[in-house]
């Protein structure tokens, strides 16, 4: 019933001309100082109830105030709440909300008030126009918030009138992943003796490495005169191809590989993924990245600051939520890009159709280094690893926590 008369003012009315014609007559029809006290007693009460009926809720405005609108996983947000009230209508309390997105509760903290609850506090205004309250988030999980709503309530002493209302006041968070200034170079695959390349992968006519058989098209500066002289046909120079500065970082978001979409072991693929990033745009390397989820993103391969905030918002806001195999994603995206394109592939998984697929593109030509997330590396794992390694995957096991010791270290953990 309480709550009926709470949302409707009539009904409201009405119940306090019910009381007050109650004990008006108990005190009429009873008499004595008893009956009398008590109606004169329950008269402020009633007044006040019958004048905070009326108060309205527009008089009270909320702001919220947010000390970073972008922060790195494992920061600490502060928010603080402001209330202004245009009139001195004395409040014997006011409670103030900040409606959290359901990840964020659980983080949420008290900072300023003794009546407080995380996101919510109970203030006592009185005549005060002006009141405030703070909390903090932290260790902020990443991810991507929206701040949407702001609720209060004010009510009576005994609950006889209460009002309520929403304000929207929407504030963007995003939460960036953590990152790791590791050593791992993309130069690390050229062949030797070669320069990296701005571009896609080509030819460095300077520096010839065998000869071949003269075949139509060959240009005649190609043509190895000395080479030719000792034999008894034309010989063409082989010139080295220069590996390409351009990678597609494929991130696994398949939910299967994780078993959970809140994965710790997703969050240090996320986190590798920021890593290899920054240390690849560092070196002036292109970089692009495929993830696939429920929402499909693949970020053309670029360069610069630009691209290294596109990336790490992307990054911001993956989940491990992925109901395509991650090798058909692989299968399907690997051929859109240009030739001597660089594949990284992180993921948790050594399944036989995802390990057949990183060979395939090995037998393309296309230039594969394979970063394997794990808890705990066994002796299996590292042979299937090293069975990549011989063709031609350049590979890493990630089981720690330092990416630069896994990197650095190889495969030494490997346990039964």
């Amino acid at each position: 019933m309480r709550d009926k008369l709470a949302n409707n003012r009539v009904l409201k009315f009405l119940f306090l001309a019910l009381i007050f014609l109650a004990t008006f007559s108990y005190a009429m029809f009873q008499g004595g100082f008893v009956s009398w006290f008590l109606f004169y007693s329950f008269l402020p009460f009633a007044l006040y109830s019958l004048l905070l009926l009326f108060y309205p809720l527009n008089d009270v405005r909320l702001t919220r105030t947010i000390s970073h609108s972008e922060l790195t996983d494992g920061q600490e947000l502060t928010v603080t709440i402001q209330v202004d009230r245009k009139s001195h209508f004395p409040l014997f309390y006011l409670v103030v909300e900040d409606v959290l997105p359901e990840q964020l509760v659980p983080y949420a903290h008290e900072t300023s008030s003794r009546y407080q609850k995380r996101s919510l506090a109970l203030l006592l205004p009185m005549f005060r126009k002006k009141l405030s309250f703070s909390y903090s988030i932290t260790p902020i999980p990443r991810g991507e918030y929206d701040l949407k709503e702001l609720k209060c309530k004010v009510g009576d002493m005994f609950g006889f009138v209460r009002h309520e209302k929403t304000f929207k006041h929407v504030e963007s968070i995003y939460v960036l992943p953590t990152y790791q200034d590791i050593y791992w170079s993309p130069y690390n695959q050229q062949l030797s003796g070669t320069r990296p390349s701005p571009k896609k992968a080509d030819m460095d006519y300077t520096t010839a490495v065998s000869v071949r058989d003269y075949v139509p098209g060959d240009k005649l500066s190609w043509i190895d005169w000395k080479a030719t002289a000792k034999g008894s046909k034309l010989l063409t120079k082989q010139f080295e191809q220069q590996i390409s500065q351009d990678f597609m970082v494929f991130l696994d978001r398949e939910k299967h590989h994780y078993g959970r979409e809140e994965s710790p072991l997703f969050e240090k693929a996320v986190k590798l993924a920021a890593s290899v990033t920054n240390a690849a745009l560092k070196q002036n390397a292109m970089i692009g990245l495929v993830s696939s989820g429920k929402d499909h993103s693949v970020l053309s391969i670029n360069g610069g600051k630009a691209q290294r905030r596109r990336v790490f918002h992307h990054l911001a806001r993956v989940q491990a939520n992925g109901n395509t195999s991650f090798d058909t994603v692989v299968k399907k995206e690997a051929h859109h890009f240009p030739a001597g394109t660089g594949v990284l592939i992180i993921s948790p998984s050594l399944d036989g159709a995802f390990t057949s697929t990183l060979k395939q593109l090995v037998a393309k030509k296309v230039q594969v280094e394979f970063f394997y997330v794990t808890e705990h590396l066994t002796l299996e794992d590292q042979a299937e690893l090293n069975d990549l390694s011989q063709y031609g995957i350049k590979t890493h096991a990630i089981a720690g926590e330092s990416f630069n010791e896994e990197i650095r270290g190889g495969r030494k953990r490997a346990t039964r």
